[in-house]
């Protein structure tokens, strides 16, 4: 694949996914303003990463039928005026309606980011760059959106910062192919859905969604305990540059060494200090526990690629991985929002501490599974020696 064509992938996708590490800033904000219910945060989160993960998994195929750039072109200036139109929205049902809608472009995007990746020589090394890539430009929004431009302009500027985004994915659409080439030897074949593969979809589903319910709440947890807006802050920065550095470290490390036991530690990770994040309301702790937690799932998409690439060779399920993360990025919130009220968020934190663990315990059975399988097929075991 072109080095250009790769590259353009990746603004286009980061620009995507822009909206993900400052939405639960731009949705706390539209609850203070009134615009929005504490379980309003929940159900827009929903709405978006069901529409993402909708459209990603519709992309990933569509997309790269043809004619490429101009549907990246169409999408990235339909998302610029979703985003303008949710500036304006008054109304909550509005509101949902138009991240859905954001969500779907967005996800369209996307898949078209994702079509070039999962064809590539090394997808799960472009995956683990792509994740950090796309939270770099995020950093600069989680301090720049409640700092300086809601205090200048209001909740509206958030949503034009992302405008500005889209806008940028549509100018990248001229890098991109018109249709992406098809592996002759794998694509044209069913995707084998094995128990190790099930098993594997929905721990990464449940892990992704333990992910999309903390990060959701975790603002609202914040202001629950009473910590000053610059710890939050701090909080939300800090967790961003430590994706960024956690998913580039992982698309470096993850051909050398072994997944399994590295994606049991980051799950396991993930758990752990959201429960710390949600327990202990002492400022250091609480950056600390959003930091790990934050950082660890992040690290671990490089690894769930290189382990769903091993369950199906076909390549097929690994253009759903990332559709099946943003899926369980939307699962999570709406879970969550079933165990918040307008006084207390922690229940809904609680949710995502339990489908991390769940998650955990999934990925467990899955290995265990699949190298009872390996032993049984001396060519499987030897091609997947040391994962």
């Amino acid at each position: 694949m072109n080095p250009v064509t790769i590259f353009g992938a990746m603004v286009i996708g980061t620009a995507s996914l822009l909206s993900l590490g400052v939405l639960p800033i731009l949705l706390g904000g539209l609850d203070e303003v009134g615009r929005l219910s504490k379980a309003g945060i929940g159900q827009a989160a929903m709405f978006e990463l069901f529409g993402l993960a909708l459209g990603s998994a519709a992309g990933g195929y569509w997309m790269g039928r043809g004619a490429m750039r101009l549907k990246t072109v169409a999408a990235g200036l339909a998302l610029a005026v979703v985003n303008v139109a949710t500036a304006h929205s008054g109304s909550g049902v509005i509101i949902l309606l138009d991240r859905a809608v954001a969500g779907l472009l967005g996800g369209l995007l996307f898949g078209a980011a994702n079509a070039i990746i999962v064809r590539s020589n090394n997808p799960d090394r472009l995956t683990g760059i792509l994740v950090g890539a796309s939270v770099a430009p995020q950093i600069g929004l989680a301090y720049l959106i409640p700092v300086v431009l809601i205090p200048k302009f209001g909740i509206e500027a958030g949503f034009y910062a992302l405008a500005a985004g889209a806008m940028a994915a549509a100018a990248f659409a001229v890098t991109l192919v018109d249709r992406v080439a098809i592996h002759v030897a794998s694509e044209r074949t069913r995707i084998s859905f094995s128990g190790p593969l099930m098993l594997f979809c929905i721990g990464t589903v449940l892990q992704s969604g333990g992910l999309g319910a903390a990060w959701t709440y975790i603002e609202r947890v914040a202001n629950q305990h009473g910590l000053s807006p610059s710890i939050v802050g701090l909080a939300f920065s800090s967790a961003l540059a430590g994706q960024v550095a956690a998913a580039w470290l992982s698309a470096w490390v993850v051909p050398k060494i072994a997944k399994w036991p590295t994606l049991f530690s980051l799950v396991l990770a993930q758990t752990v200090f959201t429960a710390v994040a949600v327990q202990i309301a002492l400022p250091t702790a609480f950056v600390v526990s959003v930091c790990v937690f934050a950082s660890a799932a992040a690290a671990a998409q490089a690894f769930q690629m290189a382990e769903i690439v091993r369950l199906d060779v076909t390549r097929k399920a690994a253009v759903l991985i990332l559709p099946m993360i943003l899926f369980g990025n939307g699962l999570g919130p709406l879970l969550a929002s079933f165990a918040t009220t307008e006084v207390d968020v922690l229940g809904g934190c609680w949710v995502a501490v339990a489908m991390s663990a769940i998650s955990l315990l999934l990925y467990v059975v899955c290995a265990a599974v699949s190298a009872r399988r390996r032993l049984t097929s001396p060519v499987e075991a030897k091609a997947t020696l040391g994962s």
